[in-house]
């Protein structure tokens, strides 16, 4: 761990701006115009005094509106400046990439990004932990779609036509194997592998599903490191991740400014 890392983790934080950050986002959770007192309060799990006086600093600066009653509140224009701005410079690239970056800071392990080309499982991204290597992109490394976490939670997670054509191009002797194990991942919504594609190596992966496009998402590496954290617990970031990147893609295609 690096002297500047350190510093960061060991840096207090400041509960008010945390607390203003969460009531915002909830907006966006809940997917309402607009929230109550204690419907924020009880969400939260914040005391009620304390969320007024949040609501009443960021009514000051904008970022927060009252209907005419006073009793609901909605996003305001400061809100919507910074929205603005950040879909603006924002791509679906940035989304991985940010994503990405901190499942590899959170488990120290490779986390790999892929799609389907054709009928080819293909890795388009990989990052590193910053704490151990730096950035490092892949292009056209092609991902088995019949073995490992990633390809068949790739080959699982398209169209049925797509996939029933893809299946045709493998062994016939594997295909009713691969079925169970697709209804499974379809099932369950993740996958996990030991050493099937690299011996003593583990990979648990999730789909995403995007207007435009569906990837996998995965963390990969050595199987006792990855048992001693826990599957349950990767496979809970990756499902978080991928509904950060699910949630944020939508609003940046669905605004326009």
């Amino acid at each position: 761990m690096t002297k500047n890392t350190a510093t960061e983790l060991s840096t207090p934080q400041v509960n008010s701006v945390m607390h203003a950050i969460r009531i915002l986002e909830l907006f966006a959770i809940k997917q309402k115009q607009y929230l109550t007192l204690g419907e924020i309060s009880l969400s939260l799990q914040i005391h009620k005094t304390t969320v007024y006086r949040i609501l009443r600093t960021l009514q000051k600066v904008g970022w927060i509106k009252q209907n005419e009653n006073g009793g609901h509140y909605c996003l305001g224009s400061g809100a919507l400046l910074v929205t603005a701005n950040a879909i603006s410079h924002y791509t679906r690239q940035t989304l991985f990439e940010e994503e990405m970056r901190n499942l590899a800071n959170q488990f120290n392990e490779l986390v790999i990004l892929a799609t389907l080309h054709g009928d080819l499982g293909v890795c388009v991204d990989l990052i590193k932990s910053k704490h151990n290597l730096s950035l490092q992109t892949v292009t056209c490394y092609v991902v088995p779609l019949n073995a490992g976490a990633t390809g068949k939670t790739l080959l699982s997670a398209q169209p049925d036509d797509i996939m029933e054509r893809i299946l045709l191009l493998m062994p016939q002797k594997d295909i009713p194997k691969l079925r169970e194990q697709i209804k499974a991942i379809r099932a369950q919504g993740f996958c996990y592998s030991e050493g099937e594609v690299d011996l003593g190596v583990t990979a648990v992966a999730v789909p995403i599903r995007l207007k435009h496009g569906i990837f996998v998402l995965s963390i990969s590496g050595p199987t006792e490191r990855l048992k001693k954290m826990g599957y349950d617990i990767i496979r809970f970031a990756l499902l978080n991740s991928a509904t950060n990147i699910i949630r944020k893609d939508t609003v940046i295609n669905d605004n326009t400014f």
